[in-house]
């Protein structure tokens, strides 16, 4: 079974108070973690430099389908995102969905 992922790339905020930033990333981490998401952050080192790599990993593509299915419909998880926007600590660069390809 092929593995998918979800990568959310961002930018902090110039000036951003970057321990509350990483506060919310990990309440948000929690959050994909406790409807089943391998979750991790990645800071980008060449190309991009400044943005970073929110990532989110399943089994299967029925899994992606079940937790986003979860995570939507989580209330603290809409509570979150509010808390985010509100915060203004980064902006939204893209997202990507992938999924692995067995050689």
């Amino acid at each position: 079974m092929a593995q998918t992922m979800l990568q959310y790339v961002f930018t902090p905020t110039p000036g951003a108070d970057m321990p509350a930033l990483l506060g919310l990333i990990k309440e948000s981490a929690d959050l994909w973690r406790k409807h089943g998401a391998q979750v991790s952050l990645w800071s980008v080192q060449v190309g991009e430099v400044g943005n970073m790599v929110f990532a989110c990993r399943f089994d299967s593509s029925a899994k992606l389908g079940a937790t986003l299915d979860a995570v939507n419909a989580d209330p603290a998880f809409a509570a979150w995102r509010i808390r985010n926007i509100k915060a203004g600590l980064a902006s939204w660069v893209r997202s990507n969905q992938a999924y692995e390809i067995t050689i």
